[in-house]
């Protein structure tokens, strides 16, 4: 009977937790191949986990023959996953998605292009440059379906890609002048079906502009943001500004400052006030990644703007 356990209700509804701290990690510190950015000890889990939900990674493959590819499988609990999105960092290269038919998807893709995956059995990129490295930020949710005991075994959703050329010409379009943010929200059909509007049925993705002389006032979120760099001129003074809370003016309190360098994602913990800002002259984007697809259908996003 040692296996069952019991608690009295109101001193233990709330349980004390490990904070998800706010880190930062740069691609150029990787080595060749996959670095998994793994928080797996703060949640107290045997796989790897960047957040509780959500696993994400920086892959970085040479154009000689030694490591020309790489090739991941669903075998490996890290790739058990019903959502995938990668972002062409660097180069270019080609993507081939198996799935448990063995029939073969292949799409080529290049620097800033977005790519979304369902369930695969394996996974082959290919770097196709003759002497350039290939980067890649890489997201799944195998975090979450580890957590739960199973396995994905079908696709929610159709493999896509989001061009360079579409982020930005859809940036252009769809901005409102009269906005505080400059950024447009990734989706498609599947998503738009159960209202979530986002990458995918777990993923939420934002293409956030940051231009010069800006502050993207606070908000706050239920989910955790694994946020990445895009660009940023780390000569300038661009940053975000991470607290717990707002004065009688709408400023966080004693924030950290988080701050923006090209090819670096850093993690904004859960209910945490975030505000971003640009002093400088030139323009900055950030690609925050979260979970909150499934918290947006299970309706406890609980996102907070500061207007």
């Amino acid at each position: 009977m040692s296996y069952i356990k019991c608690y009295e209700y109101e001193s233990n509804v709330n349980p004390t937790m490990n904070t998800i701290p706010i880190i930062t990690k740069n691609i150029d510190d990787c080595n060749y191949g996959i670095s998994f950015i793994d928080f797996s000890q703060i949640y107290n889990v045997g796989f790897k986990a960047a957040s509780p939900n959500l696993l994400a990674s920086f892959i970085k493959i040479q154009p000689n023959d030694s490591l020309k590819e790489l090739e991941i499988n669903d075998k490996d609990s890290s790739f058990n996953s019903s959502s995938n999105l990668f972002y062409i960092m660097k180069g270019n290269c080609e993507i081939i998605l198996n799935n448990s038919d063995n029939d073969a998807d292949k799409f080529q893709l290049s620097c800033g292009d977005i790519f979304i995956a369902p369930f695969f059995s394996s996974i082959k990129i290919l770097n196709n440059n003759i002497d350039e490295d290939v980067f890649l930020y890489y997201i799944n949710d195998s975090p979450l379906l580890n957590y739960l005991g199973t396995t994905a075994t079908s696709r929610t959703f159709i493999p896509s890609v989001y061009s360079k050329e579409y982020l930005l010409n859809n940036l252009e379009k769809l901005s409102n002048p009269n906005n505080n943010r400059k950024g447009i929200l990734l989706s498609n059909e599947d998503t738009e079906k159960f209202g979530t509007n986002t990458i995918t049925p777990v993923l939420w993705a934002l293409y956030n502009e940051l231009p010069p002389h800006a502050n993207q006032r606070p908000h706050k979120h239920n989910s955790v943001a694994l946020d990445l760099c895009i660009s940023a001129n780390e000569k300038e003074n661009i940053y975000t500004l991470i607290g717990n809370e707002l004065d009688e003016n709408g400023k966080i309190i004693n924030p950290k400052k988080v701050y923006w360098k090209t090819n670096e994602m850093f993690v904004t913990p859960p209910g945490l006030w975030h505000s971003h800002h640009n002093d400088g002259d030139t323009y900055a984007y950030v690609l925050p990644i979260q979970d909150a697809g499934i918290l947006l259908y299970q309706r406890i996003l609980g996102i907070v703007l500061k207007h």
